[in-house]
């Protein structure tokens, strides 16, 4: 290995890469770029085969990749393949271009440990740098923390607020964002659009602070000013933010689909792209990838320029009341007797008995069926989401790990056959903020009955002697679907997976129905905040692997 490859300074990442390919003929490299790992030409058809992730093009240029924060779960599962891998991460940033080294390379431990320590040589020998904006907006947070003694300084980058540094370390301590490195710096961020839960989370963990907003541009950028301040008591600064009733976003302009998808990224929603005509996902790993960018969405909509736009609830603060038509369906009790015909006819229903006709005031998509969509700004709180929830017919949510078909996107009508195109009503221009009735009535609770019936059962059955009689198999059915559906982020995935093998073990003693089974299970996985895609393949192997126990 040669001295002067352990750094590597500006180079196209192509030809990074084809450099270090000189040294490891029989690695797989992966080259950090942004928030993403990403490799090219032969090695990203490789990746995109063993790991079943989709390989695009870039240019003449075969790209593969995924997020950094992926990069423990692909780098086992690579070598558990027998295969070698090289992970080149980015070190740091010069004030021109970006300097990256080998943090990791199979059966090779001395190259990480020589990186570390260039790491802490450039850290040491050559102070951080970054663009001159930067600076200057750092400086003037600084400025102005000083100024009007509060703890930290948000400052609005595009459609981000943005603290560094000491601040950025403070917000990831008490209330969990996620740091990352930008120009040199350590950085945390959110949408704007999302200030509101945010806000209330820092005014929560007694953080005083300011925000730094963009008034403006002139040549050399962005013109920032002071927005708001606020100091302690904070508690009092909170409860304001609540009373905010929603927020202004711009007409979307339907003349492309790509004119489409810029437009949603303005007002702060992350788009993907879906399939030409379709409501699927065009992308792998589109939780992760949604975007405000208008570089990636111009990279994707000129590559697929009919591609449909979805919108990724959980990233954009969004929770959407999916409100369809009867498919031809007559209404079940009670709404029947009450002449409803749709969805929008049981939300009316359950919005007057609450007195709250305003929701309807919200921003609204019209679908080509004649169904229609209410977005409301959420307030980070879990909610039921799914089909039908508390039995509204024709009534559906989307929140936290789902994703809503955006204005502008075109589909067939399942009535007429005809395509046609989701479209907003023109005098609805602001999304309202959720209101606390309607969370309150979709909020996920456990029973203290439940819970206490959880832990008795825990504590009397030994699965490798007893036997299940129906009664007891579908009380254990309905106890771990109620588990799951107020299972915490973090653990969603193995708690789905312990509870699928469980109910599979009873499913092979013949005491449960498979298809009912799989049916509340994945109502309850939905619930939590689990996509359906992910929750169905998650029960199907939990289910396989708890039969095979009973051989």
């Amino acid at each position: 290995m040669r001295n002067s490859r352990v750094t590597i300074k500006a180079k196209s990442l192509l030809n990074q890469w084809i450099d270090l390919k000189k040294d490891f003929p029989r690695h797989l490299v992966l080259i950090q770029c942004g928030v993403f790992y990403e490799t090219y030409q032969e090695d990203a058809e490789f990746l995109a085969d063993i790991s079943k992730i989709k390989m695009y093009r870039r240019g003449k240029c075969n790209v593969a990749g995924f997020p950094i924060k992926s990069i423990a779960k692909f780098r086992k599962n690579i070598e558990a393949l027998g295969y070698n891998v090289v992970i080149v991460t980015e070190i740091a940033w010069d004030g021109e271009s970006k300097i990256r080294g080998i943090e990791y390379a199979s059966g090779q431990d001395k190259i990480s440990q020589d990186v570390q320590l260039q790491k802490r040589q450039i850290k040491a020998d050559k102070p951080k740098k970054a663009a001159r904006k930067t600076i200057e907006t750092l400086q003037m947070a600084k400025s102005l923390k000083s100024q009007h003694k509060v703890n930290i300084a948000l400052t609005q980058i595009g459609y981000m607020y943005n603290a560094f540094e000491e601040d950025a370390r403070l917000l990831s301590e008490k209330i969990g964002l996620k740091s990352f490195e930008k120009y040199g710096y350590l950085t945390v961020g959110f949408p704007v659009n999302a200030k509101e839960t945010y806000f209330k989370k820092i005014a929560d963990a007694q953080i005083s602070f300011v925000t730094i907003i963009e008034a403006g541009k002139n040549s050399k950028g962005s013109i920032r000013k002071l927005g708001e301040i606020f100091t302690k008591p904070l508690a009092e600064k909170s409860h304001t933010l609540d009373k905010s009733s929603g927020r202004l976003i711009s007409a979307i302009d339907r003349n492309s689909l790509k004119a489409a998808a810029l437009a949603h990224a303005r007002n702060g929603f992350y788009v993907i792209p879906l399939v030409e005509n379709s409501k699927k996902p065009l992308i792998s790993d589109w939780q992760n990838r949604a975007t405000t960018n208008p570089l990636q969405i111009d990279s994707w909509w000129s590559e697929h320029p009919q591609a449909n736009i979805g919108i990724v609830c959980e990233v954009s603060n969004l929770i959407v009341i999916d409100l369809d038509t009867s498919k031809g369906a007559i209404a079940p009790s009670p709404w029947k007797e009450q002449g409803i015909t749709n969805g929008e006819g049981v939300f009316g229903e359950i919005c007057k008995k609450h007195n709250d006709l305003s929701v309807f005031d919200t921003y609204s998509v019209i679908t080509p069926s004649g169904g229609k969509h209410l977005y409301f700004y959420d307030q980070n709180t879990p909610i039921k989401q799914g089909v039908e929830v508390n039995g509204w017919w024709r009534v559906d949510t989307r929140s936290k790990g789902g994703y809503i078909v955006a204005e502008g996107s075109k589909i067939k009508n399942s009535t007429s056959e005809a395509f046609g195109t989701y479209y907003s009503s023109q005098k609805n221009d602001v999304v309202l903020n959720f209101p606390t009735w309607l969370r309150d009535e979709l909020t996920p609770k456990v029973s203290r009955e439940a819970v206490i019936s959880i832990n008795r059962r825990a504590s009397q059955f030994h699965p490798s002697t007893q036997k299940f009689s129906k009664e007891h198999a579908e009380q254990v059915l309905i106890d771990r679907c109620a588990t799951m559906r107020t299972t915490p982020e973090g653990s969603r995935n193995q708690t789905l997976i312990r509870h699928s093998a469980y109910i599979g073990k009873i499913i092979g003693m013949g005491a449960l129905d498979e298809n009912r089974a799989g049916s509340s299970l994945l109502e309850a996985a939905i619930t939590s905040g689990l996509t359906r895609l992910e929750s169905i393949d998650t029960i199907k192997r939990g289910f396989e692997y708890g039969k095979d126990l009973n051989d």
